[in-house]
């Protein structure tokens, strides 16, 4: 399962990659978009100048004043106008052309005397007749108006647009995708005799995001993230390393008070005999060469053992019952999930899980917080031993009854023998090899200094089931 600290990482990853795709595209098609109106306004532009210069060659030849057309002026005027298809003029309503098998409609003419310029019409070929006043008149097909050197190579789709007559100057491609972002420009030419509308059109699809940069910026994203996740381990590891020591610094001061507990027990006895042993010996004693000398010794012989029995007896006092220590309530989740943080992955490599369940997310326990996680520690690791060699299952799981606060660590291992069981609080009482036997004693001494109890049972299924009962508290207590 993903920790929590994992799965804000790789969010955070995926916002930044996306952040960085998006600001990516945008500028790509920011740029393409740009570039899209530049060359459509060229386009513009170059139509514009050619409808000039259609307007430019009929008032040439309308004040030229020539009575009749050269023979090779359409092949001269083609040379530089290839959009040129016909070219002639009208003389009492007889038409003189180039050639002269195409020619506009009379009523053109008569429409343009009436209305005094030059009129526009359209043959079956989608050419168009542009028509003087003075008889002058040109044929244009609009086609070949723009040369393949000057079709921009942004634009896909280009056309005019006159009444009712759409004229395609390029066609590159027909249609667009479901996905493609469709780019449009229409402008009108600035043109009183050819007024057609230009539409110039574009289609961007994925294949114009700029997937290169796109995967530079995630490399770079995944190389920051893999150092970030290297230095977050080692940080973890450091603080981790140094949360055991702290952990194994109490454990050893708390081992030294649970063996100075038991030895204090182991010695009070013999110095117990000593002490009546001299008193007897005082009594016995009644050769007056030696009495002397020799109470003299035992006298300070049993001063001393009085000495050492006071002192020893001073200590087992304070160490049998300490100090009261200052209890306060403890978030049960932060107190576990600092104790998986320590072990889950040491155990990981065993074979063996380590779970918290909190079935009283409201409730909260009232204990010293070292005492506590020193005794939750014991705990995990006496079931770890027991699952040393097969693996298993660790559960820890907390609840309160409304009067006390429970924690359990059970485990799935083989379980404790019936016969040991009664003597696993003894000081010193160890079935490990390298065991003390203080573990579980100082654990129930840490328990009863905060007002708690500590029991350990064999589950019914097998396993073991250490129950620590602790002072109960609110959560917002």
């Amino acid at each position: 399962m993903m920790s929590l600290d994992r799965r804000y990482a790789l969010i955070a990853w995926l916002l930044l990659s996306l952040a960085g795709c998006l600001w990516l595209g945008w500028r790509q098609f920011g740029a393409l978009e740009q570039r899209f109106r530049q060359e459509s306004f060229i386009t513009l532009r170059l139509l514009s100048q050619k409808a000039s210069q259609h307007d430019a060659v009929l008032a040439t030849l309308a004040a030229s004043e020539q009575s009749h057309l050269p023979t090779d002026m359409l092949k001269r005027l083609q040379t530089a106008m290839p959009q040129l298809s016909a070219i002639g003029y009208w003389r009492q309503q007889q038409w003189h052309g180039d050639p002269s098998g195409l020619r506009p409609p009379l009523a053109l003419l008569w429409q343009a005397q009436q209305q005094r310029q030059t009129i526009l019409g359209f043959d079956a070929a989608q050419r168009y007749w542009l028509q003087s006043p003075d008889g002058w008149a040109l044929l244009i097909d609009p086609q070949r108006m723009l040369a393949k050197a000057e079709l921009p190579e942004p634009l896909e789709n280009i056309s005019l647009q006159l009444r009712g007559h759409r004229i395609e100057l390029l066609q590159r491609k027909v249609g667009a995708a479901a996905n493609d972002w469709d780019l449009s420009l229409e402008r009108k030419l600035p043109s009183v005799s050819q007024p057609f509308r230009l539409s110039s059109r574009t289609a961007l699809s994925w294949d114009s995001l700029p997937w290169l940069e796109i995967l530079l910026w995630n490399a770079l994203l995944a190389a920051i993230a893999v150092g970030l996740y290297a230095w977050h381990r080692q940080r973890a590891s450091q603080q981790r390393q140094q949360q055991q020591d702290r952990l194994a610094a109490q454990a050893r001061l708390n081992t030294l008070n649970e063996m100075m507990a038991g030895l204090a027990q182991e010695l009070n006895p013999p110095l117990t005999t000593i002490i009546a042993n001299t008193r007897q010996l005082e009594r016995a004693l009644d050769e007056p060469s030696q009495r002397g000398a020799v109470r003299d010794t035992l006298l300070a012989t049993g001063a001393q053992a009085r000495r050492a029995a006071a002192l020893i007896s001073r200590l087992s006092r304070l160490l049998a019952h300490p100090k009261a220590t200052e209890t306060t309530p403890l978030d049960p989740d932060a107190l576990v999930n600092s104790l998986l943080f320590l072990r889950q992955a040491e155990l990981a490599d065993q074979n063996i899980t380590l779970e918290w369940h909190n079935l009283s997310p409201e409730e909260w326990p009232r204990a010293e917080r070292t005492a506590l996680e020193q005794i939750l520690h014991n705990l995990v690791q006496n079931a770890c031993d027991a699952l040393e060699e097969q693996g298993g299952r660790i559960v820890i799981s907390g609840e309160s009854d409304g009067h006390n606060y429970r924690f359990k660590v059970v485990d799935n291992g083989p379980g404790i023998d019936e016969a040991i069981l009664p003597k696993i609080f003894l000081p010193f009482f160890t079935t490990r090899a390298r065991g003390m036997g203080l573990g579980l004693p100082l654990c129930e001494t840490l328990a009863r200094a905060q007002g708690g109890m500590l029991h350990v049972q064999n589950a019914a299924n097998g396993g073991v089931i250490a129950q620590l009962i602790l002072p109960w508290a609110k959560r917002d207590a």
